[in-house]
């Protein structure tokens, strides 16, 4: 996989490991109504419980909710010595892990997403192009799609109407895959590379981007591709993670200043800072909509998860029992079966499930 340089501490993790629900009409189903941006539960009322990874090495990074209640992990980056291959993990609700085949080479895939009925879609790159891999439960199926040559299929989300779009922060791009052929387009703000992206409540897509050269910006694709730039009021900011709320808003991470920030569907922002409410220093990376209609994210650099209500009210929540090494690395956040959150730990070489 052709890996990019990373712009911010929040990817510094994964730049280093390189030296059961039942069926429901939602992937996220929501609590009701008078439930959405109830008070978090205190720290005692939380459980955090963490599953090792029974293979060394596979440092999980991101994570979907997938078939049967099952969580899925992509290991990126071969970390298991000479001629060993990297795999799409499956963890059960009750953190039994299944190393899912066939093999994925010597690179894996960064990001994942869920699907329509439970299928997980990520990302793959080889000699001979690029490809999507999916699995359904069933098995791993590997696609080529076509189109011109990206840095990396970083970042993705399924739209409603069955389509992929996904970020290549490398190339400053965008892209969109339609019946396997994909169109590209590029950030209207020269060296503003996507990282996180998702799907509005205006069915538009919306994606995080970093500006080396400028503070970051939130940025707005039409399904036609017409692109348009929210420029961050904190200066120098830089966005990595961003997610559609239960409020219809957008909901992303401000990684070098330790905030959360909403974005309105008509560009409005508002910031919430997360030293400023209690919870000192850290770098936000990933964020997640809950099963309570509030959003959840990680915290590299303060051993933390952490929760935001649609009202902007934070919660930090310690990882128990990390160590030196990962209480630095929490990666990627989903909700899972009812009442739970499950995020990875880069090189702890686990995955947590949060229980409120």
């Amino acid at each position: 996989m052709r890996l990019i340089p990373y712009r911010t501490v929040a990817l510094s993790a994964l730049a280093a490991l390189a030296a059961c629900s039942s069926p429901t009409t939602s992937l996220y189903p929501q609590e009701p109504a008078s439930a959405l941006n109830a008070s978090a539960a205190s720290q005692d009322a939380v459980k955090i419980t963490a599953y090792t990874v029974p293979t060394k090495g596979v440092n999980p990074y991101d994570i979907a909710f997938g078939h049967a209640g099952n969580t899925y992990v992509t290991q990126p980056i071969l970390n298991q010595g000479a001629g060993a291959s990297t795999y799409l993990w499956q963890i059960s609700p009750t953190g039994h892990f299944t190393r899912i085949q066939p093999a994925l080479g010597q690179t894996g895939p960064v990001g994942i997403t869920s699907g329509k009925g439970g299928t997980v879609y990520f990302g793959l790159q080889h000699n001979g192009g690029e490809q999507i891999g999916s699995y359904d439960g069933g098995k791993v199926k590997i696609a080529q799609v076509h189109g011109t040559p990206v840095n990396a299929i970083y970042f993705l989300k399924q739209a409603a109407d069955g389509s992929l779009w996904f970020s290549d922060p490398g190339d400053y791009k965008v892209g969109h895959i339609v019946g396997g052929k994909y169109s590209l387009y590029t950030a209207p703000t020269k060296y503003c590379s996507p990282y996180g992206i998702t799907i509005g409540s205006d069915k538009n897509v919306w994606v995080a981007e970093q500006c080396p050269t400028g503070t970051g910006k939130i940025g707005r694709i039409t399904p036609a591709g017409a692109w348009k730039e929210y420029v961050l009021p904190t200066q120098s900011e830089q966005p990595f993670g961003i997610a559609a709320g239960s409020d219809r808003n957008l909901w992303y991470t401000g990684a070098s200043v330790n905030d959360i920030g909403r974005v309105t569907t008509g560009g409005k922002i508002t910031e919430f800072s997360l030293g400023h409410i209690g919870m000192g220093f850290g770098t936000p990376t990933f964020i997640t909509p809950g099963n309570d209609g509030a959003l959840w994210f990680t915290v590299q650099e303060a051993n933390q998860v952490g929760r935001i209500t649609t009202s902007g009210s934070a919660t930090e929540y310690a990882i128990p029992g990390c160590g030196s090494q990962c209480s630095a690395v929490p990666g990627g956040i989903t909700a899972g079966a009812g009442r739970t959150i499950w995020f990875t730990t880069i090189t702890g070489n686990q995955v947590d499930k949060v229980a409120y």
